[in-house]
């Protein structure tokens, strides 16, 4: 018995291309090109255009599908948009959302206008591959590209929501291993001596950041934000409450804001013995008629330049490569290794998926003895 054969369709052209191209020669003499195109919602077209010569056909052929598949979900932005066009549009949505800080805001436009719209501003939506944006980014400066790649891989993704393009090509962006900026936590016998160093600025609010920051693994913007109304000393497991951050934006200036980095940043934290003895210590010297815990010389909230640079006044060069998020980077590793990576999770109140707890405990009252762990780390270094 014969086995039939069943007879296979052709495959159907992917969205957002086109198939063979044909050309015909017209009484005219010019030559038309001619074929059919796949738009983003599956329907297919036939395009046709012509030219003076088989190659001018082909080449307006292709424009045309281009210009096609740039009839998207919106009259802003399609593929033949510019970049520039597509980066302000991007900002303009993200500054009205609402939910990023100015100050991020701040560096997002500055990455925009200083950099991607300088270098390649002017190209077109269909004209950026993946390979132009991989040689190009991995050419600046690490400390630019953060922020840089952030602005494209959103941007652009708003292009494919659009229907401007198929596909992100920042996708396919990998940042070459030397241009990744190491963030190096300070081991434990390192924790004294980084402390030590700290010491010899004599400057309360210096030495007292820093060791709260140990204590805590709180942001620089949430220590210098916190207010004597968020700290609770005289209980009987005492604690401070996340409530804000400081903030700077060419808008506003410098701000506390009433509201955490992300939406996971507001949470309870409990206090080693180390930070309630420094805050009792503050409380006395300074009085609570100033709002913030850490006043700049002039009362109000002091600013996280400001205080990065007398960090880095201080810190010494066998510790110029440490920052405050270096520290926060420290307590997480300590409380990993001691307790386990979900407790480090809850430590640094991250809306990422993978360090999503809101709290540095997981509620008051929990038994996870982190503020014990790291109390027992500092006190060790003293």
């Amino acid at each position: 018995m014969t086995k039939m054969k069943m007879a296979r369709g052709r495959p159907p052209t992917p969205l957002g291309s086109y198939g063979e191209i044909k050309t015909t020669t017209l009484d005219t003499g010019k030559i038309q090109a001619d074929t059919r195109l796949r738009l983003y919602n599956g329907t297919t077209v036939r395009i046709r255009a012509r030219g003076k010569s088989k190659t001018a056909a082909v080449n307006a052929l292709k424009e045309k599908c281009q210009q096609r598949l740039g009839e998207g979900n919106t009259t802003t932005i399609t593929a033949m948009s510019t970049v520039e066009l597509l980066c302000q549009n991007w900002l303009t949505k993200v500054t009205a959302s609402g939910k990023i800080r100015p100050a991020t805001i701040d560096r997002y436009r500055t990455a925009a206008e200083n950099h991607i719209i300088p270098a390649f501003g002017n190209l077109r939506l269909n004209e950026v591959t993946p390979a132009f944006l991989d040689q190009w980014i991995n050419e600046l400066s690490p400390g630019i590209q953060g922020n840089v790649r952030t602005v494209l891989k959103k941007s652009f993704g708003t292009a494919v929501i659009y229907g401007a393009l198929s596909s992100n090509p920042m996708q396919a962006v990998e940042l070459n291993s030397r241009n990744k900026k190491e963030n190096t936590a300070l081991t434990r016998e390192e924790i004294p001596l980084f402390r030590a160093q700290i010491a010899k600025s004599n400057n309360p609010t210096l030495i007292d950041v820093v060791d709260l920051c140990l204590c805590t693994g709180l942001r620089l913007g949430e220590v210098l934000g916190l207010r004597w109304q968020d700290v609770h000393l005289d209980e009987p497991a005492p604690w401070l409450e996340v409530t804000g951050t400081i903030a700077y934006s060419s808008t506003h200036g410098n701000d506390r804001q009433a509201h955490g980095k992300t939406a996971k940043s507001e949470r309870h934290i409990e206090l080693a013995e180390t930070a309630v003895d420094l805050l009792k210590r503050r409380r006395t010297q300074l009085g609570e008629h100033l709002e913030p815990v850490f006043p700049s010389g002039a009362g109000t909230f002091m600013w996280e330049n400001n205080f990065n640079a007398l960090l880095r006044k201080w810190r010494g060069p066998q510790f110029e490569h440490i920052t405050v998020h270096s520290l926060r980077k420290t307590v997480s590793t300590l409380i990993a290794e001691e307790l386990s990576p979900f407790a480090a999770a809850q430590v640094l109140g991250h809306a990422d998926s993978r360090l999503t707890e809101t709290t540095y405990i997981a509620s008051r009252g929990e038994n996870v003895p982190v503020a014990a762990v790291m109390d027992g780390v500092l006190k060790v270094s003293k």
